[in-house]
């Protein structure tokens, strides 16, 4: 009986210590922000917010903006930039991440993928204010079909 119950608990122990060595964490698997390029994929969507100059009610007069927002095919997180960078706050579960379009050949691309499977690379940034809609948000190099 002695012997049966040390090899229960020996068989216990190592199948905890594969499945510990097999674990990546979390961060391991994160994505950084600024100066890291990264590459990801999504489905693109418009959306509409209230503005200036309150952010909260279109209806109370609050002016509309248009954000296009990468809805990610899964989700993912960030971790820290290293040396840390400005507002480089981790962020775990993101589904969503709003797009910094700056030029117009990206405009002409993102108008004709609005609702379809796209891969964007470019570099993460924290929310920092009232025009940004998601947590992160990622600043466009590229942008094309998935």
């Amino acid at each position: 009986m002695r012997h049966l119950v040390s090899s229960k608990a020996i068989l216990l122990s190592a199948a905890i210590l594969l499945v510990g060595t097999c674990y990546l964490p979390a961060s391991a698997q994160c994505l950084k922000y600024a100066p890291a390029v990264v590459t990801l994929t999504g489905t693109l969507g418009a959306h509409v917010f209230p503005g200036p100059p309150n952010y909260e009610s279109i209806k109370r007069g609050d002016r509309k903006e248009r954000a296009i927002i990468l809805r990610l095919a899964a989700p993912t997180c960030t971790t820290r930039s290293d040396p840390p960078q400005g507002l480089d706050d981790p962020e775990a579960n993101i589904r969503e991440l709003q797009l910094v379009v700056t030029k117009s050949a990206h405009w002409k691309t993102v108008e004709r993928r609005l609702g379809k499977r796209v891969l964007v690379t470019g570099t993460l940034f924290h929310a920092h204010t009232g025009h940004h809609r998601t947590k992160v948000l990622i600043d466009i190099t590229n942008i094309r079909a998935a």
